[in-house]
Formats: C-alpha cells, structure tokens, sequence
C-alpha cells in the first residue's frame, strides 16, 4: 500500500494496521518504507514550473538538474549550428562500392517503403486511444 501526502500520523496509523507493507511518499518517517521520485532527489529537473512546485517532502539530494540542462542545452545548440557530430565523431566508413549498392536497395524498394510507412501511420492515428498523436 501507498501512503501519499499525509500527515504523518495517518502514515504511522496505516503502517500499524495493515499487515501489507506502507510505503510513504510525503507521508512521514513512521511508515514501512519511503519512496522518493529519483528526478526529485536528484534535482534532476530545472524547468521553471518544476522548481516552483517541488512537492514538500522533497529532498534534494544533489543537483544534477543544472549540468543536464547545460549539457542538453549544449548539445541542441551544436547540432542545430551543424557543429555536431563533426567528421571526428563519425568514424564509421563504406568500403569503396558499397554506398551505391546501398542507394540501389533503396531505389528498388522505397514504392512500397512508402506505402508501408503510410500504413502504420494510418493505423497509429486510427488506434491512438489516449490522442497522443494529435499532441505532436
């Protein structure tokens, strides 16, 4: 059982009556166990929004959120700019003649690539029960 948001008593009041385990998440120290969101104990998100509404039984035990979003912020910027991958991180090469009977392959089958793609595609949209795909 989940004891969440609680006073601590209603932890402690759970954990003594029920013979399950009680695990709390803001429900105090009296319960069978605690959970705590790793990103949260991380501060592993830097999002305004995040940071304004950081649940009070969070404790932040180290905060990596800052160097992730430097990280990524980093990364979106050189690959957006063209600066990466360079050619330097891109070690992988073609032995001579193999590109072209790559280009080929892909010439001979890209009519019915096309109408596959589509296909799943339509079934996609068509079973997407939760809309995901119109949020995109």
């Amino acid at each position: 059982m989940v004891a969440e948001c609680v006073p601590e008593q209603v932890g402690a009041a759970l954990a003594d009556a029920l013979t399950v385990p009680v695990i709390g998440i803001g429900a105090g120290g009296r319960t069978d166990g605690q959970v705590l969101v790793y990103s949260d104990l991380l501060g592993a998100l830097t999002h305004p929004h995040h940071a304004s509404h950081v649940p009070k039984f969070c404790r932040v035990f180290a905060d990596v959120g800052a160097a992730t979003h430097a990280g990524l912020s980093a990364f979106r910027d050189a690959v957006s700019s063209g600066a990466f991958p360079a050619e330097e991180y891109s070690p992988y090469a073609m032995v001579e003649g193999e590109a072209a009977t790559l280009a080929a392959s892909l010439d001979r089958d890209a009519d019915r690539r096309r109408a596959d793609s589509e296909k799943v595609r339509k079934r996609h949209l068509d079973d997407d029960e939760y809309e995901i795909a119109k949020l995109y």
